[in-house]
């Protein structure tokens, strides 16, 4: 029986996530990871097209473990390509922008999403989320409330001022955005990735990044749950840097710890547990799901 001949596709992915997610900081990882020809990955660089200087840059400050700079407006690159081939010798033409996280945040405030954006997202054949556990704005219980402040009929304190972007619990502002994508879906059903970025500092706590996403943003996970039939959901946890860089010294150590093997430093944990260095995976195996 003969063998399949290896594919050649063309595939647009679409990268979502809110202020310092850690959108940026997996493309750093997985710049430097695709440059490095001796790195044992899912996914190989073939060319590139775009801001290669851009992307060269990313890689270089993840090597020197400096902390990537948050994507403003106007950074964001909305045109980057890479063709990837994998152990098959199959190859991918992907795409996907690396966009400011007040875009999105733009987005939930306004409840309009721009036309660019738009036509991006319809053209997309798969969606990455990203979610950092040390930037999630909890919601507010009225059991978390004082309890004279419940008790008091006669009390007519006005409530502040309401600042969406920091006051509104961050997996309601995340399901706002996925309601607006699956409206531009019409019924379609996309492939989404969610990564638990900062995977390392949580690990200890959870099995999985599933587990993360259904005890700590319970609500995005029933979201999910309930519109099984909209999104093809996939869970992975991600390390980019592989531990703490707020200080010069952390920095150091970092890179001392890791002087022989860099790319060991970056790792990937799937929804079985499996952890590896390869953080190729996520995009992979979101490569390899079918728009349905």
């Amino acid at each position: 029986m003969e063998s399949e001949a290896p594919m050649n596709t063309s595939k647009s992915c679409f990268i979502i996530g809110l202020p310092a997610a850690g959108k940026t900081s997996y493309l750093a990882a997985l710049a430097y990871s695709l440059e490095q020809q001796n790195i044992p990955t899912k996914l190989q660089w073939k060319s590139f097209s775009g801001n290669q200087q851009y992307l060269t840059k990313l890689a270089e400050k993840w090597l020197t473990a400096e902390p990537v700079d948050r994507t403003s407006f106007s950074l964001e690159q909305r045109s980057l390509s890479w063709c990837l081939s994998d152990d098959d010798d199959n190859k991918y033409n992907i795409s996907f922008p690396d966009l400011s996280g007040e875009t999105f945040q733009k987005q939930y405030v306004d409840r309009e999403i721009d036309s660019v954006l738009a036509k991006m997202i319809i053209a997309s054949d798969g969606l990455i989320l990203f979610i950092n556990p040390q930037g999630i704005i909890e919601p507010t219980l009225i059991s978390q409330l004082p309890l004279s402040l419940r008790e008091d009929e006669k009390n007519d304190t006005s409530p502040k001022e309401r600042n969406q972007k920091i006051d509104d619990p961050t997996v309601v502002q995340i399901i706002v955005l996925l309601q607006d994508i699956a409206y531009l879906l019409k019924g379609k059903r996309m492939p989404l990735v969610v990564i638990v970025s900062a995977w390392d500092v949580v690990e200890n706590s959870f099995t999985t990044p599933e587990d993360f996403v259904m005890k700590h943003t319970s609500l995005l996970w029933q979201f999910l749950k309930a519109n099984n039939d909209i999104f093809n959901v996939s869970y992975y946890g991600v390390s980019a840097q592989g531990g703490k860089i707020e200080t010069s010294e952390q920095a150091e150590a970092l890179i001392e710890q890791y002087e022989n093997n860099p790319w060991m430093r970056m790792s990937a944990i799937d929804n079985l547990g499996v952890k590896s260095h390869d953080i190729t995976l996520p995009l992979w195996e979101l490569l390899n799901k079918k728009m349905e």
